[in-house]
This record gives C-alpha cells, structure tokens and sequence, in this order.
C-alpha cells in the first residue's frame, strides 16, 4: 500500500533558502517531485510516505525523525544530521585527538582547540571546535520538506492485488468489492451482469445505509448499555440481599443456640437435683444401719464383761433389752436385700423429631419485583454522568 498526497500547481515552502549549493541526494529528489508532478498533469503526487520519510525526515545516524526541537544541521559537504549525532561525532572524534596527544607529547597548544570530524556518510572531514560545532547551520532543505509533509492533504491508496499498481477507483455492486480499471475490462463486465460505479459514486450511494446501519448500532448500544446497567444494579441489589440473608440467618441461629444452651443447662440442673436426692437417701440408710451395728456392738461388749464377771443380773438385764431390741421389726435395705437400685437415664424421646425439625428448620425464598423504578433512577444517574458522550 502506498500513500499519496494532493498539493496545488504551485506549492509555497517555508523558511530560507540556504545560501550553499544542493547536494546530489536533493537534487535528485526534487527532479523527482518534479518529473512525477508533471506525470500527474501537475495535479497529484503518488508516493511511499514511509520510504520518503526514512530517506530523507529522519537522521540516518539515530534514526530520530526530525522537528522544530530536533532540527538537522548541515554539514559542509552537504550532509545532515540531528544536533545531539553531530555533537557526539564532535566529541567521539576529540577523545581520540586527545588520546593521540596523549600518546605522543608534542602538540602544540594551538591544536588543542580544534578537531577534524569525519562525516559517516562521504568520510570527508572537516575541522571544528566547540564554538562553531553549535554554530552549523539548519538544513532548510530537510525543513522545506518537513513543512511541505506536515501542510500537504494525504490519503490512503489501495492497490489491486491482481494488476499491479492499479489503484482501487471502482466498485462492483454484485461482487461486493472494490475493482481497479482492468478489473472492470477484463472481470467485471458490464455484459456479464456486473454494475460497477465509481468508488466515490458508490461511497455517495452507500453512505445513507451505513449512517442509517450506525446509527441503529447506536441505539442498540445504548439499549444494551441500560440492560448492563440493570444487572449491574440488581446484582447489587442480590449482593445486599445475600448479606442481609447471612446476617438473619446466624442471628436466628443464635437465638436456637441460645435456647439449647439455656435447655443444656435446665437439664444439668435436674441431674445435680437427682442424683443429690438419691445420694441423700442412701447416706440417711447407711447412717441408720451404722446406728444399728453401733448398737448392737455396745450390747455386744456389754454382754462379753457381765459374763467376765459372772453378774447373772446384769447378763439378765442386758438379754433382755437384746431381745426387745432385736423384737422390733427387722431394718430393710433394698439395694441389699433385694438387689434393687434407681437408676437414671436421660429422656430424649423427642430427639429424632427435633433434629428432623432442625434438619429442615428454615428456607430461602425469593420472590420476582419490578425493576422499573430503579432502572429509571439508575438511568437518570449515568445519562447525568455522561451527558457529554450523547
């Protein structure tokens, strides 16, 4: 693809014409422009705007294009580069002078001050120091052309890829393409059925359909941009709804927790209150049996000194108290006598059926609302933020 650029019969350059003959390399040039201006009825110019620009805007040293910041500075043998490659050369060159001085030891101090700098392009030298260096003058070839770009209507030229160099200036409507002049000869035939017109022709008859085509794409982008806009906000709305969901939820769940813990603790209590009552009636049995057995031993002992002794009486006296004491009615104890203890379990009779509540106990519904009034509202808000863009 190449680029071409529309100028008028006569075409006015700024700045100064420099007072030093052209070089080859722009002598050629403008034979160039010239002999293509008159090839073109002096009218137009075709030409590769990335090859002009290399050649002859940018400095072929760093390869920076050049401005009004980084003008080329003109060499005396007619070549140019930008100021910092100049000054680089300048300085590359007296770091070897003053290498050699260095080396040697016999130069005068009147060479001191001056340098001979080689151009890369030619290699022909010349001699400069660090006041004329920044003194070389502004190629204002380079910035005629620079001005003549920059002030110079350019467009884009499609070339067919079947004839070569032949631009695109035709269009075929039943292939759907754009056609060059041989093209319209030798493959679309007007005999063969096909209509072709002129590319502008065409882009007159087609422009209402693509304005037309544009500007239903924007209003379907708009329609979509208010639909984004409304899940935007109603996943919001979900994200909010979650939250307050979750917070309910462990809030209800506290409260059960609360009521279990509060149960837990009525039955601990009850356990305490049982097994204390229990315990209190066996200590109270063996506390009696004990008084009995105490008893029984001091009758016992009392016995065992009357027959010592040989006190018929007092062996009378405490026989008889044993056998009205031992008439009475004989002290029973189950848990001994007849192997029968409490014994205590917890009643969860209604376990399964609170955890089969609980398994179950609470849900999440959901119900459909109309979004209408927040669409509008959030509607309002954006086309207030962004009036500036429709």
């Amino acid at each position: 693809m190449a680029k071409a650029a529309q100028f008028a019969d006569e075409v006015t350059f700024m700045g100064q014409k420099p007072d030093m003959a052209p070089s080859k390399a722009h002598l050629n040039v403008s034979e160039e422009l010239r002999s293509s201006t008159m090839s073109l009825n002096k009218r137009s110019m075709v030409m590769d705007e990335d090859r002009f620009e290399d050649q002859f805007l940018r400095c072929s040293i760093c390869k920076r294009r050049f401005s009004q910041d980084n003008l080329p500075r003109l060499l005396p043998c007619h070549h140019s580069y930008c100021q910092p490659c100049v000054l680089q050369l300048y300085q590359t060159a007296k770091e070897q002078r003053q290498h050699l001085q260095s080396s040697l030891r016999t130069i005068t101090s009147a060479t001191l001050t001056t340098v001979s700098v080689n151009c890369p392009t030619c290699r022909s030298n010349f001699i400069a120091t660090d006041d004329n260096i920044h003194k070389l003058p502004a190629d204002h070839r380079v910035v005629q052309l620079m001005d003549f770009v920059n002030h110079t209507e350019r467009y884009t030229i499609s070339f067919c890829s079947k004839h070569n160099l032949q631009p695109l200036n035709f269009f075929c409507e039943l292939c759907v393409r754009p056609v060059c002049r041989d093209c319209t000869v030798l493959n679309h035939k007007e005999v063969d059925g096909h209509l072709v017109m002129d590319l502008e022709e065409a882009m007159a008859k087609y422009t209402p359909v693509l304005e037309t085509a544009m500007a239903e794409m924007d209003a379907e982008a708009i329609a979509l941009e208010e639909k984004r806009l409304t899940l935007e906000n109603v996943s919001q709305t979900v994200d909010k709804a979650k939250t307050e969901l979750l917070a309910d939820t462990k809030a209800c769940m506290a409260r059960l927790r609360n009521l279990v813990n509060e149960r837990e603790k009525a039955l601990e209590a009850k356990i305490h209150q049982e097994i204390e009552k229990e315990k209190t009636k066996l200590n109270e049995k063996g506390e009696t049996l004990l008084a009995r057995k105490l008893t029984l031993e001091t009758q016992i002992g009392r016995l065992k000194q009357a027959k010592e002794e040989n006190n018929v009486e007092d062996i009378f006296h405490i026989h008889q108290e044993v056998k009205e004491y031992m008439s009475g009615p004989a002290l029973k104890v189950r848990e001994v006598d007849d192997g029968i203890m409490t014994s205590f379990a917890l009643n969860t009779r209604d376990e399964s059926l609170l955890a089969s509540r609980i398994n179950n106990f609470g849900d999440v519904g959901s119900k459909v609302e109309t979004t209408a009034s927040r669409t509008k509202s959030i509607l309002r808000n954006y086309y207030r933020n962004n009036s500036s863009a429709y």
